[in-house]
């Protein structure tokens, strides 16, 4: 009788699961957290560079369309490199594709300093969000993999955090650059190339998930790298060794709740987020201040979403995904909805003046709840809610959907300003902020303190951890 693949025992992975944290561990979240970094920083960096672009004739951003293209050309590209990737990341291996990522940053950084017209940095922008989009996939696949669980959701929120730092780096270093004049914005995007090398060389020595290698069949080389992580490893020779990988699964019985909240939440959340996100200096000299003061002012907000950052590391593995997801989409809610009251009477009687503080406390608001909940999560659930075949695929669905939304705050937002004004721009966002919390509290679930095993409902097989120094020798089992 032929045997049902869907039912096959799964191996547990207790040298990995219960580990301490330790170098190794500390290591590979570091590299990985490192390319997010870049990603923020490339990501974010647009929005203080298209102030400089929109003086530049040649670039021709003179017009609501031209505008939204340039700030969603990366987006635009992450939504195909996330999906392509990701898959090829659950066929190929997560290491093949960690170090060949970064390659494409590196080669697109350069040539995108370098862009002559529209067309130029549009092309070299989309590429770059190509790789981008790959190392979303890649990287935080490979820390929920090696993770201890006790530890996971704070290691996860790490690689978030680094995006958050990267983003306030961006805006930091493009507020110091713009006394050099018009072309201020090539030195921006140079900034990141020395990182992305020494991260690259780096990248070349972390060793493939061997939650992957098993599920291939490579047991001995699964044995392997979990010595190399925690210092002893597990007997995975029941493993199964069915690796095939099907965009299919995510829309089986068993996983279709967990894809359609994947899929609601992180495209709702994008599209407030990125809405306001690239748009901020722009939001801030409507309201009245300088260009600089505008790029300054969203400096502050990013550092902001650091500290928010911060918190969730802090908060995940004590209150929970679920509810630190809800906390945060209830406070970019709140914060929008009173900002959007906020500029409806500033557009009308000339008050910034007398609002400015309130409109600061806001956006300060609306950066520390968004980062505290889908803003870390959103790295945290799909690694969480689907089985090692199919992990970095469902990232990379999540990824894309979540640009879908990216692109569409980017996009209408200067069109929304433009014809119905700054107030109901943020109207249009708050909504997208009600829709995650209620797809939070409806499809939600909690993963805290499971083993990825018992999360995706794989039946786990008895693996026996070996001890320290050998794969031969007394064999012990959990709890002796």
């Amino acid at each position: 009788m032929k045997k049902d693949k869907e039912n096959e025992v799964a191996p547990t992975y207790g040298a990995l699961d219960d580990a301490p944290i330790n170098k190794t561990h500390l290591r590979i979240t570091a590299l990985s957290a490192a390319g997010t970094m870049l990603d923020g920083y490339d990501i974010s960096i647009i929005s203080v560079a298209l102030i400089l672009l929109y003086t530049i004739p040649v670039f021709g951003l003179n017009n609501p369309a031209t505008k939204a293209l340039i700030a969603a050309s990366t987006v635009i590209g992450m939504f195909f490199g996330a999906i392509i990737f990701g898959y090829l990341t659950d066929l190929k291996g997560r290491k093949l594709m960690y170090v060949w990522d970064m390659v494409i940053f590196i080669v697109m950084t350069i040539l995108i300093s370098i862009s002559f017209n529209f067309e130029s940095l549009f092309i070299f922008r989309f590429i770059l969000g190509v790789a981008i989009g790959a190392d979303y996939a890649i990287s935080s696949t490979i820390i929920a993999e090696i993770s201890p669980v006790k530890t996971r959701g704070k290691l996860l929120v790490t690689n978030v955090l680094a995006w958050f730092i990267g983003a306030a780096v961006a805006a930091f270093v493009g507020y110091s650059l713009l006394p050099l004049g018009t072309d201020a914005w090539r030195y921006m995007f140079l900034a990141g190339l020395i990182p992305a090398v020494i991260v690259l060389v780096l990248r070349k020595d972390v060793p493939e998930s061997a939650r992957w290698l098993a599920k291939s069949g490579q047991t001995d080389n699964a044995r392997k790298v979990e010595m190399e992580i925690t210092g002893k490893s597990d007997v995975l020779s029941e493993t199964t060794s069915d690796v095939r990988t099907s965009f299919s699964k995510l829309f089986s019985r068993k996983y279709i709740k967990s894809t359609l909240f994947i899929g609601i939440f992180w495209f709702s959340f994008d599209v407030a987020f990125y809405g306001i996100g690239i748009f901020s200096p722009t939001i801030l000299t409507i309201l009245g201040l300088s260009s600089n003061l505008a790029v300054l002012g969203s400096a502050i907000f990013d550092l902001f979403a650091v500290i928010g950052g911060v918190l969730a590391m802090v908060l995940i593995d004590r209150l929970g995904r679920k509810t630190i997801t809800m906390i945060g989409f209830s406070g970019m809610a709140i914060s929008l909805s009173v900002l959007a009251v906020i500029t409806h009477f500033v557009s009308r009687a000339g008050l910034a003046a007398t609002v400015a503080p309130m409109v600061f406390v806001m956006f300060l608001m609306f950066e520390v709840t968004q980062a505290i909940g889908p803003g870390s999560t959103d790295f945290v659930y799909p690694l969480e809610l689907f089985p090692t075949s199919e992990r970095a695929t469902a990232v990379g669905f999540g990824t894309s959907v979540s640009r879908v939304g990216a692109i569409l705050g980017i996009t209408t937002f200067p069109f929304i300003v433009a014809s119905y004004g700054i107030s109901t721009s943020l109207l249009f966002f708050m909504g997208f902020a009600v829709i995650g919390v209620l797809s939070t509290l409806f499809l939600g679930t909690e993963t805290k303190g499971k083993t990825l095993e018992e999360i995706t409902g794989e039946s786990p097989a008895q693996n026996l951890p070996i001890k320290k120094g050998t794969e031969s020798e007394t064999v012990f089992e959990d709890g002796a």
